[in-house]
């Protein structure tokens, strides 16, 4: 059987026309990738509201964060941009209050390393425990989208005095209890 020539000049034109399809796909596609590429990521705005006995005192803590945008963006090695983020902790003590400040990386900065003063973010705040009179939070700077960062404690006096310290400790279990979570042991 004979092929005609307008059946071969067909298929080549299909050919050449199906392989330059894809080049244009994929200029658009990097085209609207550099577009959301520019835009600066940020966590979402958090509030948290809780209660803790104390001896005979009740604690009410509140948690807020928002990016802030006057704070300066950080950018890391892949030029993605990032807000950083200012958290508010508000301490009531049997219904006065006792702390009421808000924290940035820049709080942190005597010490954070180079490399977490200029990336990293400031991006948690929990209450951990209570002992001694003293209020225990996790916070830390972290590079953000990553497992890299700073921890440290929050200690608050039961004075409303504040002190910032590094969190050497590798888990939570690695801490040693509260006094009121201490279980009674059995005479023996």
């Amino acid at each position: 059987m004979k092929t005609s020539p307008l059946i071969f000049l067909l298929s080549y034109c299909l050919i050449i026309l199906s392989s330059c399809s894809p080049q244009k796909t994929e200029t658009q596609q990097t085209t609207q990738t550099e577009q959301t590429d520019d835009a600066i990521r940020s966590l979402p705005d958090y509030a948290y509201t809780d209660s803790v006995k104390q001896g005979s005192h009740e604690i009410v803590y509140s948690i807020t964060s928002e990016a802030d945008s006057t704070l300066k963006v950080v950018e890391d090695e892949d030029g993605i941009k990032f807000a950083d983020n200012r958290w508010k902790l508000v301490i009531m003590k049997d219904g006065r209050q006792l702390f009421n400040r808000s924290f940035t990386k820049a709080d942190f900065r005597s010490q954070l390393t180079e490399d977490f003063q200029k990336y990293g973010i400031m991006d948690g705040l929990r209450f951990h425990h209570a002992m001694e009179g003293k209020l225990y939070f996790n916070t830390c700077v972290s590079f953000p989208d990553s497992d890299m960062s700073c921890p440290f404690f929050l200690i608050i006096g039961p004075d409303g005095s504040f002190r910032i310290e590094p969190n050497t400790t590798l888990d939570e279990d690695d801490l040693p209890p509260a006094p009121d979570q201490l279980e009674e042991q059995p005479d023996a």
